[in-house]
């Protein structure tokens, strides 16, 4: 054997292969944690799955099993197991990402949060080439000893309580599950400390916001309903929040005359704001709680009214 086909096995080695593609499911899965809001919203552009409750189980269940096969695979635990569980998951998302590719319903495949950008197209070929090398890795005979294995299970069982826990500590939307709650996640920061509400004092007082996109359809043509709410003077103010640069958004005040101020904030706020909900997002609050949303709809005077007096 020369040294040349030597290293070329070594390359290829089942270990290597499917060590690589368990990082790889490692990273996608801590990358979805950090923003699983996103990664949610992303999960529902597929129009695979359309139930709120359902798309963040499966937003959860998909992290875990990330983080558990990513761990299984790079210590090579029970490989046959591991690698057939690797190749069906891969089949899963190469089912998704190819749907989306051919109906087109999403541009963004959402396989590493919001992190990295890939299409569907893309993303349906570079996991073909993983699928490959799970196939590739394969166990081809032989045991590992027991000392080899002990603290294999350990890893495993630690990225299972990762899978489990990271979500709820980068602030997964449970309210989404349970009902409204305050205006704080789960690591403490206020959503509403944004730039452009520093003069504002959420403490007191009650206040509409409305999340929106300046190209939003929906959003364009529910600024005159808005406008006529600012003219009653017993309803809280409107504040318009939006994430696109703050050229879209003059434009948008210039095309449309908004009588509410339209704020920028960061795309992350924007998304903790909307939640799984949809645009325009009716936001109201009251002493810095949430009381109550509406998405897709203007609300009227008196649902305002009546949800500030409950």
């Amino acid at each position: 054997m020369n040294i040349n086909t030597f290293n070329i096995r070594r390359i290829f080695s089942p270990r290597i292969l499917a060590g690589a593609i368990g990082i790889i499911l490692i990273t996608a899965a801590a990358l979805k944690t950090y923003d699983i809001e996103l990664f949610m919203r992303q999960i529902r552009d597929y129009q695979i799955i359309t139930n709120d409750a359902l798309i963040i189980l499966a937003a959860w269940c998909l992290i875990i099993t990330e983080f558990v096969l990513g761990a299984s695979l790079i210590t090579y635990y029970l490989p046959g197991i591991t690698v057939s569980l690797s190749v069906a998951l891969f089949c899963v998302f190469i089912g998704a990402t190819m749907w989306a590719w051919v109906t087109g319903v999403t541009e963004d495949c959402g396989c590493f949060g919001s992190w990295v950008k890939r299409s569907p197209a893309g993303a349906t070929i570079e996991d073909l080439f993983m699928l490959s090398a799970l196939l590739l890795s394969w166990p081809r005979g032989g045991r590992p000893s027991e000392s080899e294995n002990k603290f294999k299970p350990l890893i495993v069982i630690a990225a299972l309580a990762a899978g489990i826990a990271l979500p709820l500590v980068f602030g997964a939307p449970v309210k989404e599950l349970v009902g409204l709650g305050n205006t704080k996640t789960a690591d403490g920061k206020d959503l509403f400390t944004l730039q452009g509400l520093k003069d504002i004092d959420l403490k007191k007082g009650s206040y509409l916001f409305v999340v929106i996109g300046t190209d939003c359809g929906h959003c364009r043509d529910s600024v005159e309903t808005f406008n006529r709410l600012t003219e009653k003077s017993d309803l809280p103010s409107i504040i318009g929040l939006s994430a696109d640069t703050r050229e879209m958004i003059d434009g948008f005040i210039y095309d449309l005359g908004p009588k509410f101020p339209v704020l920028s904030i960061s795309e992350d706020d924007f998304y903790r704001l909307l939640g799984m909900g949809a645009t325009p997002r009716s936001i109201l609050v009251n002493k810095q709680h949430i009381i109550k949303t509406w998405d897709e709809e203007v609300p009227t005077a008196s649902a305002i009214m009546e949800a500030l007096e409950k």
